[in-house]
């Protein structure tokens, strides 16, 4: 069993592995088998450990902030008196928004059945010229 080091060309990182030698008898020859263990700091030049978990970390769901219990409490009964007239606005813009949409997809509609007419016609004109 030995440590074997790795430097990254591109990025300068040395990445640290366990090696042992396992036999091929198939090959007959020597096969290193490696297990990561870390990174190398490049300042101290000693190994930084790595998790043991394989793969990305999963994002967390929830993230907390610590606030002083006093300030939570003072913010929570503030918190409805200013949200009102910012839900009235979002409210609005909302139904603003589903006007539009309802007004574009008319608009949609009446272009796709101008379109099908101009083919059509496009069309029974090409016919009637052969």
């Amino acid at each position: 069993m030995s440590i074997v080091r790795y430097k990254n060309k591109k990025t300068g990182l040395v990445s640290i592995y366990e090696s042992t030698s396992n036999y091929d008898p198939i090959n007959k020859t020597s096969r290193p088998k490696r297990k990561y263990l870390g990174t190398e700091d490049p300042v101290t030049h000693e190994l930084i450990p790595s998790s043991g978990k394989r793969g990305r970390k999963p994002k967390s769901s929830t993230t907390a902030k610590s606030v002083p219990i006093g300030a939570a409490v003072a913010s929570q009964s503030a918190e409805p008196a200013e949200a009102a007239p910012a839900q009235d606005a979002l409210l609005k813009e909302r139904e603003d928004l589903k006007a539009e949409n309802r007004r574009l997809r008319d608009e949609n509609l009446a272009l796709r059945k101008a379109l099908e007419a101009i083919q059509a016609l496009a069309g029974s004109a090409i016919s009637s010229d052969k």
